[in-house]
């Protein structure tokens, strides 16, 4: 069963983790970027950040990702305020997921994974979407992938 690492990052902290599952699963691995960058400024990417959750914006994803050799997807992504960045909700708007697994990883200063499963269940997919994890230490990846 083939399986592909997708990630969305913007410190470098989710591509991180995101080399780490790659590699121990043997995945290929590849990065989700939004039409329209993000601030680099923190202050501003919280404000943007939150912008779109207000407005429940769907940012739209470059990429057009072929996932029709994949089973598995192991989908990270950061939290931003208690949730899955409204690009995760794109993900799964725009691609069909029918019969694919998804296994969502995170990172987080603060936060559990446990946080934004109520919103992965919100979202409309026919994929099976997994128990996820926290993946901000290696110790984390390595508990979560054994």
């Amino acid at each position: 069963m083939k399986s592909i690492v997708i990630y969305f990052t913007q410190s470098g902290t989710t591509k991180n983790a995101a080399e780490k599952i790659a590699s121990k699963t043997n995945s290929k691995i590849v990065e989700m970027t939004s039409k329209d960058d993000y601030p680099g400024d923190f202050d501003d990417l919280v404000a943007k950040a939150k912008e779109q959750i207000d407005n429940d914006e769907r940012p739209t994803i470059n990429e057009d990702f072929d996932l029709s050799d994949y089973q598995t997807i192991y989908l990270g992504f950061p939290i931003w305020y208690r949730q899955p960045p409204m690009i995760i909700h794109s993900f799964f708007d725009k691609f069909d997921l029918k019969d694919k697994s998804i296994i969502p990883f995170i990172t987080s200063a603060s936060s559990g994974f446990s946080v934004c499963t109520p919103y992965l269940n919100n979202m409309k997919t026919n994929a099976k979407i997994k128990d996820g994890f926290r993946s901000n230490s290696d110790l984390e990846i390595k508990n979560a992938l054994n």
